[in-house]
């Protein structure tokens, strides 16, 4: 039997009871059926991690380093690829960046406005990255998380990251970045969280506020006066940013009071290891400015409740 010849509402049954392999697999038969696969399957995520090689998943946390079947010489528009696969992964095994972009331009074009998640690990060339987010950002997708995991920084970081305004969940950083190296975003960046790893010197908080939670896990200190953060803090008391959440380690001696100074009519409060102001900003809502040892946080009233609970 031609499956093939099935109606369309036929089809739409039996591509949901197939895995994303056999799925694929069907798309290389002819144009046919890659255009019959277009109209009647849906994939509603993809997990796209490079590190040396294309990884990608179908659906979230799916990621895995380990296949279980080999099918060598796959021709993908005219290029031959080496593929393993399981049941919901594919893996490109060469390290050619041409064919990694070719292999998930391929896919997307295939499977109609998927979600995607993004990671990206050492050994991956930035210029693939760079051309990867623009693959994905031509088609208008909507980018759920993006982590980028890198030794050392690269002359095309500012651009990646342009690419990267209107990722929606979660956005990780963590490289080291030259001491002289500030980003400015071109936009404000839409995305719930946003964490930072090893170094934060090239993160300017002030361009940063329309993210909903922030949390900077460092090797070395934030590069800031008690004084500059207590204008951070009263600029963003006195706007309507989204930012609720902000964590951060100072690895130096800082003096809380002058971080705080006139935020509060109420005063510095404490309890255990944690001493903290309340404020209420512009809009009404109520929120705490807090240290506990060298740890410095932000919180809505209830949340540090929770946390005081905890500690």
């Amino acid at each position: 039997m031609d499956l093939l010849r099935l109606p369309f509402v036929v089809l739409i049954d039996v591509f949901k009871n197939m895995d994303f392999k056999e799925k694929f697999l069907i798309s290389l038969m002819s144009k046919r059926a890659r255009n019959t696969l277009k109209l009647t399957s849906v994939i509603p995520h993809f997990s796209i991690l490079l590190h040396k090689r294309l990884n990608i998943c179908s659906g979230t946390n799916s990621i895995r380093f380990f296949t279980v079947t080999d099918v060598p010489n796959c021709m993908i528009r005219g290029e031959v690829m080496t593929l393993s696969f399981s049941s919901v992964e594919i893996v490109l095994r060469e390290e050619s960046p041409e064919k990694q972009l070719l292999l998930t331009d391929y896919l997307l074009d295939t499977f109609k406005n998927p979600s995607i998640s993004v990671a990206v690990f050492d050994r991956t060339p930035p210029a693939t990255v760079l051309e990867l987010m623009k693959i994905i950002n031509q088609r208008k997708l909507c980018v759920k998380s993006f982590q980028y995991h890198m030794s050392s920084a690269s002359e095309f970081f500012s651009r990646i990251l342009d690419e990267c305004t209107e990722v929606t969940d979660t956005i990780y950083i963590k490289t080291i970045f030259p001491e002289d190296f500030i980003y400015t975003p071109p936009r404000p960046f839409k995305v719930k969280l946003f964490q930072v790893g090893f170094t934060a010197n090239w993160f300017n908080l002030e361009d940063f506020l329309n993210c909903s939670r922030i949390i900077l896990q460092l090797n070395r200190d934030v590069n800031r006066t008690a004084q500059s953060w207590n204008t951070l803090f009263r600029n963003w008391i006195d706007s309507n940013a989204r930012l609720e959440y902000l964590s951060f380690f100072m690895f130096r001696e800082f003096e809380f009071p002058l971080m705080v100074e006139g935020l509060s009519n109420e005063g510095i409060q404490q309890k255990g290891i944690d001493e903290w102001i309340e404020v209420k900003r512009r809009d009404g809502s109520e929120f705490v400015i807090g240290r506990a040892w060298n740890a410095m946080y932000i919180m809505n009233k209830q949340e540090h409740l929770n946390h005081l609970r905890r500690h």
